[in-house]
């Protein structure tokens, strides 16, 4: 049987960028996707910053912004038309190096996963192939990939089974994993439709909050324009089956003789979060695991950060030799940052589809007041978590809201070596770093380097000052000039000198001297070999 550090049932974009992430760093990797080729209509159509600096690490960042559309925003409107809620694009400079939000076409996201992948020596794409049993024993996980065309099953070992395999998650049944229902179960009709011509829709994203139909107007880049329509209580989802049905109900909301419908399905919008995300080397990442009322967006991003909090855990159990309980904080880490998520995307989902008259009209008094009395918060980021627990290291009696801990580092643009202008991650793979504003903090590593390199850990200065020949290889460390402030802004929050910043780019502590370096350095250490092997 042909061995791999791991095994991914499902290519979606989940598995397809967590295969990537582990390919990058060395890692051989088994995919076994039961389609041969991308499906080609568009599912998720929303994503955001945090996404791409993940599909930087696959490679395919670059190429993949050339077809995104910065979001425009949503109004949500009321039984009158006017605008009762708001989200308001975020202006530049956005810290994270990309939009906040955008809008895509999926399966051109997942072409160049796979492409990525295809690129990879040491990954092993089986399409067309499914996993159809597994066996945990203790130190490895036996696979069976079936060939439905042959009937043929091939068994392949790995250190660990990763089930990305969608919201019917075979795995999922196989390990008796339940999903909490967090109580939101509707039908929907999606439309995705390609604009022919000059026609009058919503500038923007536009929730209608109408009794009579709730409905979504999403508009994607080019010629795509997405509707979602609510399947009222008496139709049934069959009934949308008939173009003539789904014209009629989409003539509500444009001119359908200026779009061709590029495809309508109806889906059961839902929220439900898994209570345990792995049992012993089988894992579960993305709808397997969660899903989530698209009210939001988060759907997908939801599943890409579990395939960054994932990769860097199972890169540091194969690479620095920690073991498997290091994945006991994927969990812990997300499961209440996607509980939040769907939280706010059904809050939201509620809002729209209200379907009693009186109701709605007290939910858009309600609301109105709220925006007009500058209480509502309009910035749709702001309802995307930090990390609240897991490895974080927290200052005791500090509101959470003061500490730069749990949050994303920035992404500053920075001059590479050749004197181009690129975003820090494609110069700095997904490593534990040690970031600092200038030479004289990154001296309290010393004595420490052994523990550091230990866990693959790297140092960097960022200054928007250092001139490029100010570089010392032998120092061990980086030294990189901003182009602009971004970083420097996110230091001076708090006034540190120093900060540990985990692989996935979130915050584990600030530093603010010598001693209280040495000290967390140490925690970190001590947390981690907890789960040396």
């Amino acid at each position: 049987m042909t061995h791999y550090d791991v095994v991914i049932a499902g290519c979606g974009p989940v598995g397809a960028a967590l295969g990537n992430l582990l390919a990058a760093r060395g890692l051989s990797v088994c995919i076994a996707e039961k389609h041969r080729e991308v499906y080609d209509k568009p599912r998720a159509i929303t994503f955001d910053w945090e996404g791409m600096r993940v599909l930087q690490f696959c490679g395919v960042a670059e190429e993949f912004a050339k077809g995104i559309r910065p979001h425009p925003g949503t109004d949500f409107r009321g039984i009158d038309g006017q605008v009762i809620k708001l989200f308001d694009p975020l202006p530049p400079p956005w810290d994270l190096g990309w939009p906040p939000t955008f809008t895509f076409v999926q399966p051109e996201m997942e072409r160049l996963l796979r492409e990525a992948l295809a690129r990879r020596e040491t990954v092993t794409l089986m399409l067309g192939r499914s996993v159809e049993g597994f066996r945990d024993r203790g130190d490895g996980v036996e696979v069976d990939i079936l060939d439905p065309e042959t009937g043929e099953t091939e068994t392949v070992t790995g250190d660990f089974l990763v089930g990305c395999d969608g919201a019917n998650s075979g795995v999922r049944r196989a390990l008796g994993l339940p999903l909490d229902d967090l109580g939101f179960d509707e039908n929907w009709l999606v439309v995705d439709t390609l604009q022919q011509r000059e026609t009058a829709i919503p500038a923007k994203g536009t929730q209608f909050c109408h009794p009579w139909r709730p409905a979504t107007f999403i508009p994607g880049p080019g010629r795509l324009r997405r509707w979602e329509l609510r399947i009222l209580p008496g139709e049934m989802p069959a009934e949308f089956d008939d173009p003539a049905r789904v014209r009629a109900v989409l003539a509500d909301h444009v001119d359908v003789d200026a779009v061709e419908i590029w495809r309508s399905a109806t889906y059961r919008f839902a929220a439900r979060v898994g209570r345990e995300w792995r049992k012993g080397r089988v894992i579960l990442a993305g709808d397997a695991v969660h899903q989530t009322p698209p009210f939001l967006g988060q759907g997908l991003c939801s599943g890409i950060r579990d395939a960054a909090n994932l990769a860097w855990k199972l890169v540091h159990i194969k690479r620095c030799g920690f073991n498997a309980a290091l994945l006991d904080s994927y969990r812990d880490e997300r499961r209440p940052h996607v509980v939040a998520v769907v939280a706010a995307a059904k809050e939201f989902g509620e809002i729209v589809g209200e379907l009693d008259m009186d109701r709605a009209r007290v939910r858009d008094a309600a609301l109105m007041a709220d925006l007009k009395a500058g209480r509502m918060e309009t910035r749709r980021q702001k309802f995307v978590p930090n990390l609240e627990a897991g490895l974080v290291d927290f200052e005791e009696g500090v509101p959470r809201e003061d500490q730069v801990a749990g949050t994303l580092m920035p992404q500053p643009e920075v001059y590479a070596p050749d004197g181009t202008k690129r975003l820090l991650d494609d110069l700095v793979p997904m490593e534990w770093l040690y970031v600092t504003t200038g030479m004289e903090a990154q001296k309290w590593m010393k004595g420490l380097e052994d523990i550091w390199h230990g866990i693959g850990g790297r140092r960097i200065v960022i200054n928007s000052r250092i001139p490029l020949t100010s570089a010392k290889p032998s120092t061990g460390v980086e030294f990189l000039q901003e182009t602009n402030s971004t970083f420097s802004r996110w230091c001076f929050r708090s006034s540190p000198l120093g900060f540990l910043v985990r692989p996935d780019r979130y915050a584990y502590t600030e530093i603010n001297g010598s001693a209280e370096h040495r000290e967390k350095i140490n925690k970190l250490n001590a947390h981690l070999l907890i789960t040396k092997a």
